[in-house]
């Protein structure tokens, strides 16, 4: 059996940890992470975030050893021209999403995401299917940290009303959102039916900012994803992003039309 990179990048761990004589309490605790993490990323079940890699690189004095770890981790567990994204996604400090297909995979809950990952590969086998929505789940460790990115998500009202895995897995959703939404973690917008002057119609897009280098943009269409670095084209999709908010309902008023759709189902 082929060693996984998740595999390799925790047995380095393990053994750079206690070639420092560290227990894992110790560790997880100069590391900022829970314990219960930490075991699970040094038994391979977890998949390492790109903060605790880069963290991990300088606490140990590697030269870059556990960071290409992590982006191999990446590119084994999604498809190439989503892992372009995860890298991004992973080291912002501010990430801003549009999305009108469907609630965005930062806050699908199991049920949805199950639906959406079963529904759309209908001929794969069940393996490829519970490693996609593992891998769609452990993206919301980002909410986790000690330092969790901030998330503006602007969503569009016929993404609401698309009944995905029935109703009781909808109302799940939806629930979901407005906890969310009376949450700090994030900010949520509808774009309901009546914005008539609303751009956002070519396609979902994401906006990743960060604490000491430009903003990287991403877009998405059918099974395919593309980084976008340019300034120019970046300027450009920020001004979408920001126009898209001002057409939207305001926080209180999606929530309440979220509580409303919830109820409603």
């Amino acid at each position: 059996m082929a060693v996984t990179a998740r595999a390799k990048f925790a047995e380095e761990l393990k053994a750079h940890r206690e070639r420092m004589g560290l227990l894992q309490g110790q560790f997880a605790q100069r590391a900022g992470i829970s314990l219960s993490l930490l075991k699970k990323v040094e038994q391979g079940k977890r998949r390492p975030q790109a903060d605790f890699a880069a963290w991990c690189d300088e606490f140990f004095g590697c030269p870059g050893t556990f960071a290409r770890f992590h982006d191999l981790t990446v590119l084994e567990q999604f498809p190439e021209w989503f892992a372009s994204r995860i890298k991004y996604e992973e080291a912002a400090s501010v990430i801003t999403e549009w999305e009108m297909r469907g609630i965005p995979g930062l806050l699908q809950t199991p049920a949805y995401a199950q639906t959406v990952v079963r529904t759309g590969r209908p001929y794969a086998p069940e393996s490829e299917w519970i490693r996609d929505i593992e891998a769609r789940l452990e993206r919301h460790e980002l909410f986790r940290r000690e330092d969790p990115p901030k998330l503006w998500v602007i969503i569009a009202e016929g993404a609401l009303h698309q009944v995905v895995g029935g109703a009781a897995v909808m109302h799940e959703q939806v629930d979901h959102l407005v906890n969310m939404a009376d949450s700090s973690k994030c900010v949520i917008q509808v774009l309901p039916f009546s914005a008539a002057d609303a751009p956002g119609i070519d396609g979902p897009a994401s906006l990743f900012e960060f604490q000491s280098k430009p903003p990287v943009a991403y877009i998405e269409g059918w099974r395919a994803g593309w980084v976008v670095e340019d300034h120019t084209q970046v300027t450009e999709i920020a001004t979408s992003l920001s126009m898209i908010k001002s057409c939207a309902l305001s926080p209180t008023e999606s929530r309440n039309l979220l509580i409303e759709i919830r109820d409603g189902l």
